[in-house]
């Protein structure tokens, strides 16, 4: 009899600590669900930025007489004025998928210093980081800043009408 007196209340303990063991599981699992979901958004927006610069590669790599005219200084995307309908189209696009974003694209100089037989352009976004995600630069200037950006060759070569010509116009190639 006395050790039945002893045992009572330890299935209670059991299940206790059983019932905190699976709490703490379950915690866990949406702690982690949570933080899947908030870098699900980071890469839906770095995926969104990267669409956007290959749709301004398209549009250079389509209009390589007036690569110029893309020139964007690094503002806002809202507020930029670039002298290419295609590129406010873009920086409005930007401005509409990436909240806040500021946008850069950077057009090499036709000169001696250029890339043969091509331009060179550097175009960047940098958005914001919401929600508390911690996927952004850490330190520096872009601190709490995703950033895209990409370095593009674009060719500015003419070829001749002969198909069967290998030497192209402006190159001497």
């Amino acid at each position: 009899m006395s050790t039945l007196h002893s045992q009572r209340g330890s299935m209670l303990l059991e299940c206790l600590v059983g019932i905190s063991i699976f709490s703490f599981g379950v915690l866990a699992l949406s702690a982690l669900q949570a933080n899947a979901m908030r870098h699900s958004v980071s890469s839906s927006s770095r995926t969104t930025a990267t669409q956007l610069i290959q749709r301004l590669d398209g549009e250079m790599r389509s209009n390589i007489t007036n690569l110029s005219d893309f020139q964007i200084t690094k503002a806002k995307c809202k507020d930029v004025a670039p002298s290419s309908d295609a590129a406010k189209k873009w920086a409005q696009a930007v401005s509409a998928n990436l909240s806040d974003a500021t946008c850069s694209v950077a057009i090499q100089a036709n000169d001696a210093t250029s890339t043969p037989c091509s331009r060179r352009a550097t175009v960047s976004i940098s958005w914001p980081v919401h929600n508390g995600a911690k996927t952004a630069a850490a330190t520096g200037a872009n601190k709490g800043l995703n950033q895209a950006v990409t370095t593009i060759d674009i060719p500015t070569i003419l070829e001749t009408n002969d198909p069967l010509e290998t030497r192209h116009l402006r190159c001497g190639l």
